[in-house]
């Protein structure tokens, strides 16, 4: 009788056809893990893009409103005053405009060892906007000496900037630290009734620009505001107005005045203090990396705070400037994007504004070419590259490329970072309206 059971080969042959079938599971496994993970980083890149485009959208597309694209080109009436101006990137003041243009200023924090150039941008770009508020306020009237302006209370506008929200005063204790430094006046009397939109929006750090029914334009940057008298907010400024004169009639009734902020986006090494601030990243204020916490000490060895970077980490911020000297206001630092791996801006120009032959030529002009002629700016147009956060083995870096796919973020490892873009065309409605020659 025979006995049952496999045999040897039969053995065999069994375990081959059990192996290729977990190694076929495995392999489709790893597989789908790994395209898991790589779908999941492209929409990290593609949602932290669009999240900062967003942003960008929103502020350039106000650029010039309320303001002045070129303050040379209004009509200031004030005689033996030097014209308008902010200060520059590198240094000097110019003319006061609604765009500042630098091209790949920051390409050093970007690319240091120009294993990615050419074909990488890292442009600076400043613009002078409407950050809080969508209305022009009314001018009441100025005091005899030209040196205190008076807002009126009877209409939306003011409703609308000084009325929403939680109010900004009076306290109790220290005021917050949106409020203090180089904001509007110290006292807390002066905040009574104030919502956070309208204290946030006139700070000493703006710039005021008031206008008269004429059509005459003035501009100033050095105001605070006085104690509220009948519920009237009242500014003081240090230059005084020519009131009672040709360029402002009677008391200044029927003035509009807006406060515009100067906004700068560059690219930043968060670990910089020199681009950034002290304290811009300190890990000290949220983690125990002086090597006193014990699961902090097992977990990262020597507890040093560079175990807890990220290291090659560019970041794309948006900061507000004081327009009198160009540093950046305290506390408005704010990341638009990491792992910044492009960021390219660029200029759709009216070289002939005012006249029946205006063609339209995008342009990527020296930057002294823009800064001069900002009122010719009709749309800004952004290139905005992210980057995965580390190198994948699996794609070689072949060097730089036009469409620039790729990221070499060390060039010791093998492999190069996956590169994300998205490009937008940011129409400037505001500065176009002006036509101004």
């Amino acid at each position: 009788m025979r006995k049952s059971g496999f045999t040897l080969i039969e053995l065999m042959v069994a375990m081959v056809v059990g192996l290729t079938a977990i190694t076929s599971v495995y392999s489709l496994g790893a597989a789908m893990s790994e395209q898991f993970y790589e779908e999941q980083r492209t929409a990290t890149s593609q949602g932290s893009s669009r999240a900062a485009i967003m942003q960008l959208r929103r502020d350039i597309s106000r650029a010039g409103l309320f303001g002045s694209p070129n303050a040379r080109s209004e009509d200031r009436c004030e005689t033996g005053l030097p014209e308008p101006a902010l200060p520059t990137f590198d240094a000097g003041p110019i003319t006061m405009g609604a765009f500042q243009y630098y091209p790949d200023a920051d390409l050093g924090v970007l690319d240091p060892d120009g294993d990615n150039s050419p074909g990488v941008g890292a442009d600076r770009l400043r613009v002078l906007t409407s950050l809080y508020l969508t209305d022009q306020l009314l001018v009441d009237s100025v005091t005899p000496d030209g040196t205190t302006l008076i807002l009126q209370t009877g209409n939306q506008a003011y409703r609308r900037t000084f009325a929403w929200g939680q109010a900004a005063g009076p306290f109790a204790g220290p005021a917050p630290d949106y409020l203090v430094g180089n904001l509007l006046g110290a006292g807390a009397a002066n905040w009574d009734g104030i919502g956070q939109k309208g204290a946030r929006a006139f700070q000493t750090s703006s710039v005021l620009h008031i206008e008269s029914p004429e059509g005459y334009h003035f501009f100033r940057t050095n105001f605070i505001k006085a104690a509220n008298t009948q519920n009237q907010v009242r500014l003081r400024l240090t230059q005084a107005l020519p009131v009672a004169t040709a360029c402002l009639p009677g008391a200044g009734e029927g003035s509009t005045v807006a406060p515009l902020q100067w906004v700068e986006y560059a690219l930043v090494d968060p670990f910089d203090d020199t681009s950034v601030g002290a304290n811009f990243m300190n890990f000290e204020a949220f983690f125990d990396v002086a090597g006193t916490n014990a699961l902090l000490e097992s977990g990262f060895g020597s507890a040093d705070e560079g175990a807890l970077r990220e290291e090659g980490n560019v970041m794309l911020v948006r900061r507000i400037l004081n327009p009198a000297d160009g540093t950046v206001i305290p506390n408005t630092t704010q990341v638009l994007a990491e792992f910044v791996s492009n960021f390219e801006v660029s200029f759709l120009v009216d070289r002939r504004s005012g006249t029946t032959t205006a063609p339209l030529a995008p342009v990527m002009d020296a930057e002294t070419n823009i800064n001069a002629i900002p009122q010719q700016v009709r749309s800004v147009l952004i290139n905005l590259g992210i980057r995965s956060p580390l190198e994948d083995p699996s794609i070689p870096f072949s060097g730089v490329t036009s469409a620039n796919t790729r990221f070499e973020v060390n060039p010791d490892e093998k492999g190069s970072a996956r590169v994300r873009h998205i490009r937008i065309e940011i129409p400037v409605m505001s500065v176009a309206r002006r036509n101004l020659l």
